[in-house]
């Protein structure tokens, strides 16, 4: 396991990949950790088992069961606070619908709303809202290099799926609700719960663009024996 955290590791410092608060590659021998140098706390696995990743190998991903009881709680202790720009990326593989990674309660969201629909709503640090962004260019029970991301600049959020944008909206100059803990596949008051697998699951404190986001698609994929 420690040899590779330190893989990863080496990975991130020489990639050239900037300000990354988290990194969780949900696999068997991470589990839950956050192996950035953030160090988060570690997330707290409900009733989820490995199964086969994006890279076609064994157990480089957690299965979600599509219930209540299936879930991960990521802690926040302040590190994965990103107020002002934000990127999340992760592989799904969609078989239901369901939080990717949502602060909760009250913060920004990040779902498969349908087997076939990625979804964003990010929200003031208030709590308040802003327009949510929707895309159907998701293949359901296969697996999608996904992506959602805030730009404090210019004002500019934006989906995006395989490395391309897919959908953009101006929701203006915002301070983000990311200082709440995270959930990942089911929340308590919420009857929708995904169903499926997720891994590789990456947070920035800045907005990637496209070539960034595309150099950072394969950074859990393991060499074949």
């Amino acid at each position: 396991l420690l040899y590779n955290v330190f893989i990863y590791r080496i990975c991130f410092k020489f990639s050239g990949f900037p300000r990354i608060v988290a990194f969780y590659p949900l696999s068997r021998k991470t589990r839950g950790k956050d192996i950035s140098s953030s160090q988060n706390p570690e997330g707290k696995l409900h009733n989820v088992r490995p199964a086969p990743g994006p890279d076609g190998l064994p157990d480089g991903s957690y299965y979600f069961y599509g219930r209540k009881t299936s879930y991960i709680d990521f802690p926040n202790k302040g590190k994965l606070d990103s107020r002002y720009s934000l990127t999340l990326l992760a592989w799904v593989y969609p078989e239901g619908s369901g939080p990717i990674f949502h602060f909760s309660p009250g913060g920004v969201r990040f779902w498969v709303v349908r087997p076939n629909t990625l979804f964003v709503r990010f929200v003031r640090r208030t709590g308040r809202p802003t327009r949510q962004l929707i895309s159907r260019t998701l293949r359901p029970g296969r697996w999608n290099y996904v992506g959602a991301s805030y730009d404090e600049r210019t004002g500019i959020a934006t989906l995006w799926r395989d490395s391309q944008p897919v959908k953009s909206l101006f929701i203006g100059r915002i301070r983000l609700a990311t200082n709440r803990p995270v959930r990942m596949g089911a929340l308590p008051r919420d009857l929708r719960y995904f169903r499926g697998r997720i891994s590789c699951m990456q947070v920035y404190s800045v907005p990637l663009s496209g070539p960034e986001i595309k150099r950072a698609e394969r950074v859990c994929f393991r060499a074949r024996e």
